[in-house]
C-alpha cells in the first residue's frame, strides 16, 4: 500500500528544525540470535552480520511451502544447515563460525534449487563490541522498516517521523480481572491499522504518546475512529482493529496529543517532543481483509 501523505503541526515550534531518519540501531548482531522470515519469495534476515563464534539462526516460516536454511562459506561449503521447516513453524540452528569475512545465507523454499541467497559478513570475535547493539534492538529497527515498505508509509512533522502499517484485523492479549486473556478480532473488524510515532532526530520510538486515527473515505464521511492501544510486538508500537465497510480508497487522519512522560534537560531549553502532530496519510488503499 501506498500513500501521499499530507500533514499539519499542531503548535510544532520551529519548521527549521533539522529532521534525521531513524538509522539509530545496527544491523550488526554480536555473536548471538539472528532472526530469519522465510516466505516462499524471500528470505529476510533481522541481522547481516555477525561477530564471530557460535552464531545462532531462528528460521520462521511464513511461507506455504516447507522450507531449510543454510550458511555457505565463501567457497560455497555448507556451514551449517536445517530442513523441513513446515509452514507456520520455526526451527533453529547454531554455527560455529571462527574466520572472519564473507558468507552466504539461503532460504529453500519447495526445498530445491539454490534457494533464495544473500550476503552475510561475519566481524573478528572482538572488533564490533564497541558498536554493535543488543540483537532485539537492531532487528526491532529491521523489522519496522520493511513493514513501513512493504505495507504502508510515512511523514515528517517538526521533530517527528510517523509511519504508519496496515494489516488484517490482529489478536492481543488484553489484561482482564487481573489476567492476560487472548482476545480474538471481533466481528466486523477488518484491519488492523497501525501508528509509530519516531523521534526523528535520534530514530527512537516513542512511548506515552495518546494517540487516535480517523479512517475517512473519498466522501469526506468517518468509516470507523478509534484511540490506539500501545503493543508488545517485534516491534513496539499503537495500533487498534478497525472496520472498514467496503474495499476502497481511504485518508488516515492520525492525530498525535503531546506525551505524557516527564523530560529531563536546562532551565533556558526548550522541553523535547512536548507538542504534538497530525499527520493525513491520502490515498490509502482498503482491500477487504477479513
Amino acid at each position: 500500500m501506498r500513500s501521499k501523505p499530507v500533514f499539519s503541526l499542531l503548535g510544532i515550534g520551529s519548521a527549521s528544525l533539522l529532521l534525521a531518519a531513524c538509522g539509530g540501531a545496527s544491523t550488526q548482531s554480536q555473536a548471538g540470535t539472528v532472526h530469519v522470515e522465510a516466505t516462499d519469495n524471500a528470505c529476510t534476515l533481522a541481522s547481516t552480520t555477525s561477530a564471530a563464534g557460535p552464531i545462532a539462526f531462528d528460521i520462521a516460516n511464513k511461507g506455504d511451502q516447507v522450507t531449510e536454511f543454510y550458511l555457505y562459506g565463501a567457497d560455497g561449503r555448507v556451514i551449517s544447515e536445517v530442513e523441513n521447516i513446515a509452514p507456520g513453524t520455526s526451527r533453529s540452528m547454531t554455527a560455529q563460525v571462527t574466520e572472519p569475512g564473507k558468507y552466504t545465507t539461503a532460504c529453500k523454499p519447495g526445498m530445491k534449487g539454490d534457494g533464495i541467497r544473500g550476503d552475510f559478513t561475519v566481524t573478528a570475535a572482538g572488533a564490533a563490541a564497541a558498536l554493535a547493539v543488543p540483537q532485539g534492538v537492531a532487528s526491532q529497527y529491521t523489522v519496522l522498516e520493511k513493514e513501513i515498505k512493504d505495507a504502508g508509509g510515512q511523514t515528517k512533522v517538526g521533530p517527528w517521523r510517523i509511519a504508519y502499517i496496515v494489516e488484517a484485523a490482529e489478536p492481543w492479549y488484553a489484561a482482564e480481572g487481573g489476567h492476560q486473556h487472548f482476545r480474538k478480532p471481533a466481528t466486523g473488524e477488518t484491519h488492523h491499522i497501525e501508528i509509530i510515532p519516531i523521534e526523528a532526530a535520534t530514530g527512537r520510538i516513542v512511548p506515552d504518546v495518546p494517540i487516535s486515527v480517523e479512517v475517512v473515505d473519498s466522501t469526506g464521511k468517518v468509516a470507523d475512529s478509534k484511540k490506539l492501544n500501545f503493543y508488545y510486538s517485534e516491534f513496539f508500537h499503537y495500533a487498534n482493529n478497525f472496520s472498514i465497510p467496503q474495499a476502497g480508497t481511504y485518508t488516515l487522519r492520525a492525530k498525535l496529543d503531546p506525551p505524557t512522560f516527564l523530560r529531563h534537560g536546562e532551565e533556558n531549553e526548550p522541553p523535547k517532543l512536548a507538542e504534538g502532530a497530525q499527520a493525513n496519510f491520502e490515498h490509502v488503499e482498503l482491500k477487504p481483509e477479513g
